[in-house]
């Protein structure tokens, strides 16, 4: 065998391995809201939106260092040999007494801080549709789960009456009244499939669309929000949204320090020369150095100071009615994901009565001593219970990201979007674009 042929038989045996490898990692099983958190994390962090806003904020803190450019200015008179010839040569520039540049480089350096905080919310609201995606699931496979089990529980129902109708002790219309039973069952646990198909499709399109991953939940647990309180703890404890308030307070005191500024006569220095040459060619140049200063009389921006101060007050009002108004709302959620499990406690002791009692009523109606109406009553409230459970536990999980959410600023409705993520990525664009207009002023 040739060098050649060895070389493209060791790269043909990489290309396999790596392909296998990247297999194996996309056939990765996710079985816990952390492994999901993982997977979507590596596949979102591609794009990194964010260390491109960290570039523009660097940049933009860069920019607001710069002086303002000077101007300079040509002027020629006299063309004709017989004419006294005159050239001119100016330079303005404009000088910063007041403070501007200065003034700049702290907004710029405010606008940053502001970014990291928004880095910080960008990510904890990120996991948080993970969080909504990922408990979307796990709901649907609770309530797969659940009416697999009524399903096995009308199979043998249907399987008692058919052996009673054909032994003789039941009338056709019972029997036929357990197969409309079992076919309701079949129709919703195939309608839970299809949920749960669907919900996992949603979970996997924040990593791409890519479905081959193995979603394999631990189904001896219950799915409950345990974390939540602890979750919303930190992110009050963190105070983002309080530092970011106080940001947007100082960025108003920078504008109307802004006004101020300008409100001033500042003045431009102009250095100039002008050569003058007569007919009989002799020669003039002489070097003039002046100051240009603004006469504010009319504009000393009394009126826009004073509106940006009624903003700044207005602002400040409102950041503190939604921070009051977060922390009672949050404090509800608590208090209602508190009574929601006892609730749910409580129904789990009724379904397992719940079970008894409808075992011992197939029990019951084999032996010949109930009807069939007395084994669909008591599987019906099986069934109901177990939906009840289900629907406590959906709205525990809605009050518990819903507080969640409220931590950091935004609402239940905001993660629960089909389009959450690409939502969540225009905050970042949006975030760039509002620090090149706030540089290009």
């Amino acid at each position: 065998m040739s060098s050649q042929s060895i070389i493209l038989l060791r790269h043909s045996l990489v290309a396999c391995i790596c392909a296998a490898a990247m297999q194996y990692s996309y056939a990765e099983n996710v079985t816990s809201f952390e492994s999901a958190l993982a997977k979507v994390q590596s596949y979102q962090t591609q794009d990194k939106p964010w260390q491109q806003v960290q570039q523009i904020s660097e940049l933009n803190i860069q920019q607001s260092r710069l002086w303002q450019n000077p101007s300079i200015s040509l002027e020629q008179s006299g063309f004709g040999s017989g004419q006294e010839q005159e050239f001119n040569v100016g330079v303005s520039q404009p000088l910063d007494l007041f403070g501007q540049r200065k003034l700049n480089r702290v907004i710029a350096n405010t606008s940053n801080q502001q970014i990291q905080l928004q880095q910080q919310l960008w990510k904890a609201q990120s996991q948080l549709i993970v969080k909504f995606a990922w408990s979307q699931f796990a709901l649907a496979e609770v309530e797969q789960s659940a009416y697999s089990v009524q399903l096995k529980t009308s199979k043998v129902n249907l399987d008692s009456a058919q052996k009673r109708y054909q032994a003789g002790s039941i009338a056709l219309v019972d029997f036929e009244r357990a197969q409309i039973e079992a076919l309701e069952i079949q129709r919703l646990y195939e309608q839970a499939m299809l949920n749960k198909q669907a919900a996992g499709r949603q979970l996997s399109n924040l990593w791409g669309g890519e479905t081959s991953s193995h979603l394999q939940l631990n189904k001896t647990a219950i799915p409950w929000p345990e974390q939540s309180l602890q979750t919303v703890q930190r992110y009050i404890a963190e105070g983002w949204l309080e530092k970011l308030y106080a940001l947007n307070i100082q960025q108003s005191d920078h504008q109307i320090e802004n006004l101020r500024i300008q409100a001033r006569p500042n003045p431009t220095l102009n250095v100039g020369m002008k050569r003058s040459k007569t007919p009989n060619e002799s020669n003039d140049t002489t070097l003039a150095i002046g100051v240009a200063i603004p006469l504010n009389i009319f504009n000393r921006q009394q009126y826009a100071i004073p509106m940006v101060q009624q903003q700044q007050i207005l602002l400040n009002q409102q950041q503190q009615r939604e921070l009051k108004q977060q922390i009672l709302d949050i404090a509800n959620s608590m208090h209602q994901l508190k009574g929601l499990r006892s609730q749910f406690d409580a129904t789990t002791a009724q379904v397992t009565l719940a079970t008894k009692v409808q075992s011992r009523t197939l029990l019951g109606f084999q032996a010949g001593k109930l009807s069939i109406t007395d084994v669909q009553q008591a599987t019906t409230q099986l069934q109901n219970l177990r939906l009840g459970q289900l629907q406590i536990l959906r709205q525990a999980w809605q009050t518990a990201l819903a507080a969640e959410a409220l931590s950091i600023g935004t609402s239940y409705e905001e993660i629960s979007r089909s389009d959450a993520y690409t939502q969540l990525n225009k905050k970042a664009v949006e975030a760039s674009q509002n620090l090149i207009n706030g540089g290009a002023r």
